[in-house]
């Protein structure tokens, strides 16, 4: 009768817990406010690069709540902490990465900061420390949190700076900017 007591015992518990996980689980929240941006970003061909690891990757997803299911993110850490080979052919060199298949626009009426390709003899000045890059000039704006890296300069027209495709966005991206870059009217 024990025997029977207790594993009638354990089948409800586990009904009851596994219930409350569904329960607890379960998206309720229907469309995120940042499905349309996250879906367009994909849409329009940006990339985002990112590792498991980096705190300003996991910053810039959890901006989108459960819209980062629809980010065109590509994993770049191996579970080992190497890198993986897509984001080497790439020559991603710092997370978070944007790329954009049309290129990158900025709007500054403050002229950037240049560091030139990082080499074994040109660390280049203090600001350029943490961004240069071993590929790219790198554009580094003032009125921006994220630098800029280009296989060739950027067109400059009155305030606008036209970066070619091919050129990436290295740091955390303010939302608002990662819309005007493919043309979106964020929610309010």
């Amino acid at each position: 009768m024990k025997t029977k007591f207790f594993v009638v015992f354990i089948v409800v518990t586990v009904i009851v817990v596994g219930g409350l996980g569904v329960f607890v689980n379960r998206d309720t929240s229907g469309p995120s406010k940042y499905d349309g941006l996250a879906k367009a970003l994909k849409d329009k061909g940006a990339e985002f690069y990112g590792a498991f690891w980096c705190p300003h990757c996991q910053e810039q997803k959890a901006e989108f709540g459960t819209s980062k299911k629809y980010l065109p993110y590509i994993e770049c850490a191996n579970t080992d902490n190497t890198v993986k080979q897509i984001c080497i052919d790439e020559k991603i060199e710092g997370y978070p990465t944007w790329r954009f298949k049309d290129g990158i626009t900025i709007n500054s009426e403050k002229e950037p900061l240049i560091c030139e390709i990082k080499t074994d003899k040109n660390v280049g000045p203090e600001f350029c420390k943490d961004r240069s890059s071993q590929y790219y000039r790198t554009w580094i704006f003032p009125d921006y949190g994220f630098s800029v890296r280009s296989p060739i300069d950027p067109i400059k027209d009155g305030i606008i700076w036209k970066f070619p495709s091919g050129a990436e966005a290295s740091g955390k991206m303010p939302l608002s900017s990662l819309a005007e870059q493919i043309q979106f009217s964020l929610p309010q």
